[in-house]
């Protein structure tokens, strides 16, 4: 029998799982001296976006292909896409570090259905997955 209050219980859960586990991530790359400069910081991020789009996705790609798996193989093509905006991202930032110029504080969107992020202002339409505006979620 479906319960929709049973389901905000068991969300909750989830939402506080994936809180905790962002806690132990942080405490175990403190353990492992993994925090550094922000500008290090940067370039590490910036080096696993690279990673994941030009090596990582496409071999996921290619996999989901092979085993006929049009659901895997669409959701690894929006995160490969994804994983270059937020290489952009990253540069930028380590360039305007670098120069040392402050900047500017711009809301941030992600796209609930592909992980798409956007600087601004939300798309009418996601250029990635083609979700509507209203799939789209302000970062606080």
């Amino acid at each position: 029998m479906f319960n929709p209050r049973w389901c905000c219980i068991i969300a909750e859960l989830f939402r506080a799982a994936s809180e905790a586990e962002t806690v132990h991530a942080r405490n175990h790359l403190n353990a492992m001296n993994g925090i550094d400069t922000t500008a290090e910081n940067l370039k590490t991020a910036i080096s696993g976006e690279n990673y994941e789009f030009t090596q990582m996705y496409p071999g996921f790609i290619e996999q989901a292909k092979t085993e006929n798996n049009s659901k895997a193989e669409v959701t690894f093509n929006w995160a490969n896409k994804v994983e270059k905006v937020h290489y952009g991202l990253y540069q930028q930032a380590l360039q305007a570090l670098q120069s040392g110029k402050v900047q500017e504080s711009k809301p941030i969107y992600i796209c609930q259905r592909c992980g798409n992020t956007v600087e601004g202002e939300a798309p009418d339409k996601c250029p990635i997955c083609g979700a509507p505006k209203a799939m789209f979620k302000k970062i606080d």
